[in-house]
């Protein structure tokens, strides 16, 4: 059984979004609680600034027990409780396989189609595969959904033009600022997010660009990328007064710009020259205060939606071709699932029809005298593996249309396999 649960942009504001979201550290000391329970085989946590969303595998015996062990958890860790469930989606099975597909081919993203979201999720997948906490289920499902996020971006036009969040947040400066070119720009953070937007800001000319990073050496490589000059984390407020364009996309759990930096910087600069930011990050990086001030505007995730509304229309003509790629590719994992939920009553009658048989040929055995003994034998092996294959086939094609579980059941009493 797979199931998820999760909390995005749509179900939820910025607000209480940013105090579900998780550190690499949080996230491996969570995924290892939970597999530690002994309540679920596998475990996967993605955590963006629009989306974190918790996918697991168990037992179908373990299913709420996997449920209550998660909300547990984000109780002890986030202070969850029962008034923040409407903010929250709970999905299983095959319900959960199609979010996944949606997710990571971008039509469940806030800007539909974006390419970010592909690159999110692979790093998800790919740090629980470093800290051990997926499994067999897991490993298929995810790697199934790259191949589904490939083929929907290669056979559609869900992709077409540059939308991503980092772009629409450039999009927004261009609408704020008519002569770029003039422009002084601060980049804080250097991470996926930040090089998108230094991506985006490349095709505009600008007077200067300024990269500050807690981890000195990556803004000083991409300093070296885009022509711009590198500084420190601590050196940010002494370079605030000169950048009329802030952007910040960081993991830090505090705001890194405070309120009264910015009135200083505002003050440094005289009146007539404003300042923008936009805060890409989740929790946010800059107190928002800071939007009280005069001169400043403070513009964060979700106040992409009006940017983004343009390329959201063209591309959702291409959604209908997107999940009929999805639909193909979710009936094929959840047949796939299913059979792997047979494989252990398929063992138990392959087991109950051989011992069946030898306990026969031991009966038949024991008043007479049979020459070509071994070739009786081989013949009744053979006949028992045929009757197997014929119970087995019509087991997987009878069971897609029943309940799995009460189908196992029934099949294990009729078979004698408890």
């Amino acid at each position: 059984m797979i199931g998820l649960i999760g909390i995005s942009y749509k179900s939820a504001d910025l607000i209480i979004r940013e105090r579900f979201s998780f550190s690499k550290e949080e996230i491996s000391e969570l995924a290892q609680s939970c597999i530690q329970s002994g309540r679920m085989e596998g475990i996967v946590i993605l955590s963006t600034c629009n989306r974190s969303e918790i996918y697991y595998s168990c037992s179908r015996e373990n299913t709420q027990a996997a449920i209550d062990t998660i909300l547990n958890e984000l109780t002890v860790r986030k202070n969850y409780d029962a008034t923040l469930a409407p903010h929250f989606y709970f999905k299983q099975n095959s319900e959960m396989v199609q979010h996944l597909f949606k997710v990571v081919s971008g039509i469940d993203s806030l800007i539909i189609g974006e390419d970010q979201i592909i690159g999110q999720v692979k790093e998800a997948y790919t740090y629980a595969e470093n800290i051990k906490s997926t499994d067999k289920i897991l490993r298929r499902l995810f790697l199934k959904a790259f191949e589904v996020g490939k083929k929907v971006r290669t056979e559609t036009q869900i992709s077409r033009g540059n939308a991503s969040a980092s772009s629409a947040a450039v999009n927004l400066a261009h609408q704020r600022f008519m002569n770029m070119k003039e422009l002084h720009v601060m980049m804080i953070g250097a991470g996926q997010t930040g090089q998108l937007v230094l991506n985006s800001l490349r095709k505009s000319k600008f007077a200067s660009l300024t990269i500050a990073n807690r981890t000195f050496s990556k803004a000083e490589e991409l300093a070296q990328i885009y022509g711009g000059t590198s500084i420190t984390i601590d050196e940010i407020n002494e370079h605030l007064p000169q950048c009329d364009m802030i952007f910040i996309a960081t993991d830090a759990k505090e705001p890194i710009v405070k309120h009264e930096a910015v009135v200083k910087a505002v003050q440094r600069r005289g009146t007539g020259k404003k300042q923008s930011y936009f805060d890409l990050s989740v929790p946010r990086n800059i107190e928002d205060s800071i939007a009280d001030i005069e001169g400043v505007e403070l513009f964060t995730i979700d106040d992409l939606q009006n940017i983004v509304q343009n390329t959201t229309d063209s591309r959702m003509r291409e959604v209908s071709a997107a999940l009929k790629i999805i639909e193909r590719a979710k009936k094929l994992f959840v047949e796939w699932e299913h059979e792997q939920e047979l494989i252990p009553t398929i063992i138990k009658i392959k087991e109950n029809f051989h011992k069946l048989n030898r306990q026969e040929m031991e009966e038949f055995y024991k008043n007479r005298s049979i020459e070509q003994s071994d070739l009786l034998e081989e013949y009744a092996q053979l006949l028992s593996d045929k009757f197997a294959r014929t119970f087995i086939k019509n087991l997987k094609t009878i069971s897609k249309d029943a309940d799995s579980k009460t189908f196992v059941e029934m099949a294990e009493d009729f078979f004698e396999l408890k």
